[in-house]
C-alpha cells in the first residue's frame, strides 16, 4: 500500500498527460507516456484516469496535475 490515497476526478482532466510524463520520469528516467504507471484513456473530448496495478502511490502524478483531476491525501497510517 502506498503513502498516498490517489484521488481521481476525471471531470477535471483536460488531456494534457503531465501525470503520466512525471510518473514515466521518476520511473524511468525517460519522458515516455507509455511506461507510466497511470493512464489517461481519450474518448472525444472526455478524459478517464486509471492507476494501473503497477502504482505504488507515490503522487507524483497528483504532484503535477495543475488541473485538480488528481489529488492525494495521506493514508491514516503514515500521518
Amino acid at each position: 500500500m502506498g503513502r498516498y490515497e490517489i484521488r481521481i476526478d476525471s471531470d477535471k482532466c483536460t488531456g494534457c498527460l503531465r501525470c503520466q510524463l512525471a510518473c514515466s520520469d521518476v520511473y524511468t528516467k525517460a519522458f515516455n507516456p507509455s511506461a507510466a504507471r497511470i493512464l489517461v484513456a481519450f474518448s472525444g473530448a472526455d478524459c478517464t484516469i486509471r492507476l494501473l496495478p503497477e502504482c505504488d502511490a507515490c503522487g507524483v502524478c497528483a504532484d503535477h496535475c495543475f488541473f485538480g483531476a488528481l489529488t492525494k491525501n495521506k493514508r491514516e497510517s503514515q500521518k
